[in-house]
């Protein structure tokens, strides 16, 4: 069996370490198998690739893809699809939509006397795509805030004063865009925020799999979202999310899946659309 983290992002996206750093990483942490999941892009997996052939470890074509689902934010892990038009049109509206809302936010703090530029915002984000850990950091740098935990409660999360929400493709129609460029989708993260009926709507669009294990996930939550991928026939991922930060150092190699030499997630080409198993929880 091989220890695989499916969900790690890299400066691709908000992550602090580059692709190959964090292959590295992986390395050393004795992972067989990694997904690159950066948010809504996939301009990190080159480079993760090329250094895989230094350590020996597989990488897996992934993205983190922002959606609404019934009018809330819900994210979906996408693996394996094909380099294609159709994500990279998918992947391009999401830029611009990241954007424009980091535009709005920045004017909001504005609002609210905080001195913070769309550059300096820029600046941070780097090639990445952009998001709120970015405008966090510029703050916290400028001493507008302790730390991440901070920013985002006071201004930056789902209801906060500087808040503003990207009108994200609904999840029905992300899913039909993983499918179509031939990849599988996989509900990320859940812990409270679904009930079983919302699950089965979520199965009913033709989502592939939950991320089980997560280092948000409580063991009541891995178990409950085990036994319902068991009962539907539903792919079960897990993964450290990565992103660099301090504390994730310690859940890279430490929350993964145990994955065998014949699972469909290792022939990225052959991952069929639906009724897919094969991934095993490490607890």
């Amino acid at each position: 069996m091989l220890k695989a983290d499916l969900h790690i992002h890299t400066t691709a996206s908000d992550g602090k370490l580059t692709p190959a750093k964090t292959v590295s990483l992986a390395s050393e942490r004795k992972l067989d198998v990694i997904a690159i999941t950066d948010h809504d892009t996939i301009s990190g997996v080159e480079e993760a690739k090329m250094a895989s052939k230094e350590y020996g470890i597989t990488v897996i074509r992934g993205a983190e893809i922002s959606t609404l689902f019934e009018g809330r934010e819900a994210h979906l892990l996408a693996y394996g699809f094909e380099d294609s038009g159709i994500m990279q049109r998918l992947f391009s509206y999401q830029k611009n939509r990241r954007r424009q809302r980091a535009k709005v936010i920045i004017a909001n703090l504005n609002k609210l006397g905080f001195d913070i530029t769309y550059d300096e915002v820029l600046g941070e984000a780097g090639s990445g795509t952009i998001g709120r850990p970015h405008i966090a950091r510029v703050m916290i740098r400028k001493g507008f805030a302790v730390d991440t935990r901070d920013v985002f409660f006071r201004y930056l999360g789902n209801h906060s004063k500087a808040y503003h929400r990207i009108d994200y493709p609904d999840i029905s129609e992300a899913i039909d865009k993983v499918h179509q460029a031939g990849g599988c989708a996989v509900l990320a993260h859940p812990a409270d925020n679904y009930n079983f009926i919302e699950l089965r709507r979520l199965k009913d669009y033709g989502l592939d799999g939950i991320e089980c294990y997560h280092p948000s996930h409580s063991v009541d939550y891995q178990r409950r979202y085990m036994d319902y991928c068991h009962i539907n026939d539903l792919i079960v991922t897990g993964g450290s999310d990565f992103h660099g930060k301090v504390q994730d150092f310690y859940h890279l190699g430490v929350v993964y899946v145990k994955l065998g030499t014949d699972s469909p997630l290792l022939n990225i080409s052959e991952i069929p659309s639906s009724g897919v198993t094969g991934t095993y929880p490490h607890t």
